[in-house]
């Protein structure tokens, strides 16, 4: 119930923002508009502005909203006003993000210090020369101040460029620094980086933070763990005879017991405890214990000045458009899965799941997706803001609108495209769901 309220907040807030730039810049072309509707539908709540002559609406159907203008005041602006009353949606979308991110950015955050636990033997990290207690202090032409910013970067090049490896500069204890390359396409194969996320590829460069200790994270209800007397917050010390600090070696020891008991040495913080647990199967063969666990790591405060955060939060802003269309661009080309595109199921488990983090995640989540949502709308799809701003690009180069019956078939195509994207989303949704 509650990822529910937060989709639904999270769609009001961003939907409120981007059709309050085409309210604004309408009253400033002069155009009068007739209705600011939260929602589609019947309406729930009515206030009417006697200043404005607008009426205001919350509307039953929570999932968008739209500005009615005056039609015949609106078309007889000149070109450049119409243009920029139809941008200012996305473009305030786009400034939503940069402010929210700039009060992450200066509130500051405590991030995971980008210092380097043992990689996996014959991982891409292993082999090239990486060990424990490296610290990444660069990536390309980039400094690097957290692991965060590590996987920000390597996101940037997989995602966004597609490059093949990445530049790792790191300070060893004693001062010496050297530099690595890291191929990414040895880390692309198979379920470690399915569909190119960055996450898991950096996971199978063999790049993950110093762990001081393995905690568990959340305790399933009804799980093999909860029975075994695991509660949340406990230190995992370990795994039969062998001591653990990173949680894939506690991962990969519960999938390779294959049903046997094993024994835990558990820590709550005042004692240790044996634990003897027996891992089950599921529907996917792979034995869990219905525990998440997670590294203990020591972290790094991380805050900018008002002006420094303000310029990073542009800067962020504009990253994220570059690497979200570069993604779409690559989706069209076959380089990038389409399973990579997300609708309401996963957004809304999103949007509950940063806002149980969280006042600062749930912003961040915002910012995230009120960039996407600049950037879908600036797409040019006759039915979006970009599909108008392509009809007045027309209008400018050939000096006269294009017809009513043209203009029609285009909204038939837009509808046709927005549909067969939404039935996309909404599959890739249900598998993710089923595990497919």
């Amino acid at each position: 119930m509650m990822t529910i309220l937060f989709f639904l907040l999270a769609i009001a807030i961003l939907v409120f923002v981007h059709e309050m730039g085409h309210y604004l810049a309408a009253r400033q072309c002069g155009v009068a508009v007739e209705r600011f509707s939260i929602g589609f539908g019947r309406a729930l709540l009515k206030w009417h502005s006697k200043r404005s002559n607008t009426e205001w609406v919350v509307a039953a159907i929570p999932l968008g909203g739209y500005v009615k203008m005056d039609e015949p005041n609106f078309e007889a602006k000149p070109l450049a006003a119409r243009a920029w009353i139809v941008f200012a949606g996305p473009l305030a979308n786009l400034i939503f993000a940069a402010l929210a991110y700039a009060v992450l950015f200066h509130s500051g955050r405590e991030e995971p210090i980008a210092v380097l636990a043992q990689p996996k033997a014959q991982s891409v990290a292993a082999l090239a020369g990486l060990r424990e207690g490296d610290r990444v202090i660069g990536i390309g032409s980039n400094q690097i101040a957290s692991f965060n910013d590590m996987r920000w970067r390597v996101a940037q090049a997989l995602v966004g460029e597609g490059a093949a490896s990445i530049s790792v500069k790191v300070e060893r204890a004693g001062g010496e620094v050297i530099s690595v390359v890291l191929p990414l396409s040895a880390a692309q194969g198979g379920e470690a980086a399915e569909a190119n996320d960055p996450s898991a590829t950096v996971a199978a460069l063999g790049l993950a933070p110093l762990s001081k200790s393995v905690r568990v994270i959340r305790v399933q209800e009804g799980s093999v763990a909860q029975a075994a007397g695991l509660r949340d917050g406990d230190r995992i010390l370990r795994v039969g005879q062998e001591e653990v600090r990173q949680p894939d070696v506690v991962i990969t020891r519960i999938k390779e017991s294959q049903g046997k008991p094993i024994e835990l040495a558990v820590s709550d913080g005042s004692q240790i405890e044996r634990v003897v647990i027996t891992a089950r199967a599921g529907q996917d063969g792979i034995f869990r214990i219905g525990a998440v666990v997670g590294a203990e790591v020591e972290t790094t405060h991380v805050a900018d000045e008002p002006l420094q955060a303000l310029a990073k939060g542009v800067t962020r802003t504009w990253e994220m458009s570059l690497l979200t269309v570069r993604a779409l661009g690559r989706m069209l080309s076959g380089e990038l899965s389409w399973r990579q595109i997300s609708g309401p199921v996963t957004i809304a488990d999103a949007a509950g799941q940063s806002a149980g983090n969280g006042l600062k995640a749930f912003i961040g989540f915002l910012a995230l997706i009120s960039i996407s949502i600049a950037v879908l709308n600036l797409l040019p799809i006759p039915m979006l803001d970009g599909g108008h701003l392509m009809y007045y690009l027309w209008e400018l180069v050939r000096g006269r609108p294009l017809s009513a019956e043209i203009q029609e078939t285009g909204r038939r195509i837009g509808v046709a495209l927005i549909m067969a994207l939404t039935a996309v989303a909404l599959f890739n949704d249900f598998a993710r769901l089923a595990g497919w």
